[in-house]
């Protein structure tokens, strides 16, 4: 599937796997908006991936159901099921997930953007980071990969001089990573197009795994992809993917809009980088698609 609609990207496939779930968030007949988004990685560019974003109130007068719904389609561990149903009596928002590439992962996000704004909001400072999404991934293949991910707000890295010291900053911090360099290039520029307190800083840590990483979102900076292409070109070189490979990705994707950059260490231990693009609006069919 490639998608076409107003302000998808062109180029940019989905997988059989990644198609289904695409397929079954379409037969609940409800707007969603869909990101899209590249990993690059050792040599590799992985393009087979989205993010379905929904209120939770589109999965009916009771989303719990709605989750196992899909749990049984997609051969979710019971466990994470159990996770989800835990929490999403507090979230507002609900995203569903699909990387494709060597492994083929499905993911659920439950995010709790009022317990952020409620922080951000408070002059009492906190001493705990904020939860901002409560994530679980597995592969069907293998269920007993299954992880929880959380994404949290550190609240003490406010400003943009805090965000670059702790992604420059040896670990816990992020200091010498490719992934760190470049999102603090592009931090640099989204600060000349918005105020330091619109880049919104998140960590992750996942249960039972090396993974350390964070997220960094630059929606508010209307950045495109044109705009920063030296420090993705200089990704891909500390990666090794080939010349013509990136020359080709920037041309297909120059005009995208920039939402946000991921990146750190991932399950494996090795430093990654995803790009993820504006998101677009979509709308259901009612019925599931072939």
């Amino acid at each position: 599937m490639v998608l076409q609609g107003a302000g998808d990207l062109v180029g940019l496939t989905i997988g059989a796997p990644g198609r289904r779930l695409l397929s079954m968030i379409e037969t609940m007949d409800v707007p969603f908006g869909l990101e899209r988004s590249v990993k690059l990685g050792s040599g590799e560019v992985n393009e087979d991936r989205f993010l379905a974003i929904l209120h939770k109130t589109s999965l009916g007068a009771d989303p719990a159901a709605r989750l196992a719904w899909f749990a049984s389609r997609l051969n979710m561990p019971d466990a994470m099921l159990d996770v989800l149903a835990a929490g999403i009596g507090r979230a507002d928002i609900v995203q569903f997930g699909y990387e494709g590439g060597a492994a083929g992962v499905f993911k659920v996000y439950l995010e709790y953007p009022a317990d952020v704004r409620a922080a951000r909001l408070s002059e009492t400072p906190r001493a705990e980071p904020v939860l901002v999404h409560l994530a679980v991934k597995w592969r069907p293949d293998r269920p007993g990969d299954a992880a929880v991910s959380r994404y949290v707000w550190p609240s003490d890295v406010q400003g943009a001089a805090a965000l670059d010291a702790r992604l420059a900053a040896p670990p816990p911090g992020f200091g010498g990573l490719p992934s760190a360099a470049a999102a603090r290039a592009l931090i640099e520029r989204a600060r000349r197009r918005c105020e330091p307190d619109q880049v919104f800083f998140l960590e992750v840590a996942e249960e039972g795994s090396p993974r350390r990483s964070f997220d960094v979102n630059l929606y508010a900076a209307e950045l495109y992809v044109r705009e920063v292409e030296p420090p993705v070109r200089q990704l891909a070189d500390a990666y090794g993917i080939a010349r013509p490979a990136i020359d080709e990705l920037l041309m297909r994707l120059g005009p995208a809009s920039l939402g946000h950059i991921s990146g750190g260490l991932g399950r494996s231990g090795q430093d990654f980088a995803t790009l993820y693009f504006g998101v677009t609006g979509r709308k259901g069919t009612g019925r599931e698609q072939a």
